[in-house]
């Protein structure tokens, strides 16, 4: 390896150590399970601050779940489109934070998992720092009718917009400046050399 392509690599390392590049984010996929992920035992991510977009994303697309059930085995009152039913498939979910008060998304209850899936409403929000943000199904205070439920809700977290890049701080300038002065040092020293 050259010793320009070397001295690039040392430059582009510094850059993204200091902040001044940001590796982008990849999208999670939360898988909640409509018995076990109530309030009280919440998937949890660890997220920075930014704008997230959360879409319900089914088996097909690598999630676990398609929809849930509160009623297993039983559909009924749904319309001739298999939509607006008394029982059925659920896509609600839950979410909060420190940042936010909790969240509810829901576009009603449907004949199948897939039909349910298709009518999935995704939704967003933004956190102005580093925050959990817990993901869940409630059903009944605490879980406590959720014994009986089927499937859940996999969920496709992505940071859609990372936080604009602050001024670094000058002690992070200085450091960059004495590397970078530094790896010039060095490299004239080894074309002289």
């Amino acid at each position: 390896m050259s010793t320009t392509v070397k001295c690039l690599a040392i430059v582009g390392a510094l850059f993204y150590l200091s902040g001044i590049l940001v590796a982008p984010a990849h999208a999670t996929i939360v898988n909640v399970n409509a018995v076990s992920n109530h309030e009280g035992n919440a998937v949890v991510l660890a997220l920075g601050a930014g704008a997230y977009d959360v879409t319900p994303v089914g088996v097909a697309d690598g999630g676990t779940y398609n929809a849930w059930s509160a009623w297993p085995g039983y559909v009924s009152g749904c319309d001739s489109a298999g939509e607006n039913c008394t029982w059925g498939w659920l896509n609600l979910y839950y979410f909060s934070s420190p940042a936010f008060p909790q969240q509810s998304i829901s576009s009603g209850i449907y004949a199948t998992d897939l039909l349910a899936l298709s009518h999935a409403l995704p939704t967003s929000f933004t956190l102005t720092s580093p925050t959990a943000v817990s993901f869940y199904i409630k059903d009944g205070t605490m879980g406590s009718t959720s014994y009986d439920n089927l499937g859940g809700m996999s969920l496709s977290v992505d940071l859609a917009t990372p936080p604009a890049p602050g001024v670094p701080e000058p002690s992070t300038l200085l450091l960059l400046g004495t590397g970078l002065v530094g790896l010039g040092g060095f490299v004239w020293r080894h074309r002289r050399g």
